[in-house]
């Protein structure tokens, strides 16, 4: 059951396609949402190579103006006035709240009293980087203790989610909350599982028929050998879901698809939401 959520927010679209994630979920839930900015120290910090300036007198000395921060707050105190209008104007409660330090540590952080993180892929210096998962998304799936949301820019009602699922711990938990969120969102599931012993595979897909029989879940069911990233993105391009979820920690070649560079390759060829659940 999501009780609570946590937005990170800030100027970009993908912030703003996490917060219409997170509004279908609170008012589907009946849940809290939270508004969190982040006032990036790292921003305020003198860059390190400016002690030289003395040494090499062609680099020149910058000074950090000392009203930056009461800069950096106003902006947060525009993003977060945006945040509580849209909450309001969907006759919701809205909390917001400014926190100073890395961004994806206080998000982890703050993150431990809520049920859910619900965040961008990219931030607002996305058009800046190559990578399609900004590092602090990628940061906070490693350090989150909660479940986090990655949005992607267009947001769109969920009605179908494909379900990485591997038997791990983290895959059992991302199972149940993609099952509760189905029949919370009258979804349906396509469970996917590939392992190279085909026994066992079979093992894996009645562990999660068995668990999701006695819901009133919509479910298909699809087990595949070889590799994992490749038959994923193959059906997700065939049969493309509105979620994708799974564990952040597994023991299978499906880890690879979340956290290893397997990961950056799926996201790259099926841009899709995805949950991961620790």
């Amino acid at each position: 059951m999501i009780k609570s959520l946590l937005v990170p927010v800030d100027s970009s679209k993908y912030a703003r396609s996490a917060l219409e994630h997170a509004l279908d979920l609170a008012q589907t839930y009946e849940a809290r949402i939270t508004g969190l900015y982040v006032l990036d120290i790292r921003f305020l910090e003198m860059p390190p190579y400016l002690e030289l300036s003395d040494t090499f007198e062609h680099i020149p000395s910058t000074i950090v103006p000392l009203d930056m921060l009461e800069r950096y707050r106003e902006k947060s105190e525009r993003v977060l006035d945006r945040f509580r209008e849209r909450l309001e104007k969907a006759g919701l409660f809205a909390e917001g709240i400014t926190e100073e330090g890395v961004p994806s540590q206080v998000i982890a952080d703050v993150g431990k009293s809520h049920d859910l993180i619900v965040m961008g892929k990219r931030g607002e210096h996305a058009k800046w980087g190559r990578d399609l998962l900004g590092s602090t998304a990628e940061s906070v799936v490693r350090r989150s203790g909660t479940p986090v949301l990655l949005a992607e820019t267009a947001p769109h009602r969920i009605e179908t989610m494909f379900v990485m699922f591997d038997g791990s711990v983290p895959a059992t938990r991302a199972l149940k909350l993609a099952a509760d969120l189905a029949v919370h969102l009258s979804a349906k599931l396509k469970v996917f599982t590939a392992d190279d012993d085909p026994e066992r595979g079979e093992n894996i897909r009645r562990e999660a028929s068995s668990y999701l029989r006695g819901l009133e879940v919509r479910a298909t069911y699809e087990l595949q050998t070889g590799s994992a990233s490749k038959a994923a993105i193959a059906l997700l391009q065939e049969h493309p879901a509105d979620l994708v979820v799974a564990g952040m920690r597994g023991h299978s070649a499906l880890h690879d698809l979340i956290l290893g560079s397997t990961a950056e390759h799926v996201m790259r060829s099926v841009p899709l939401p995805v949950l991961l659940v620790p």
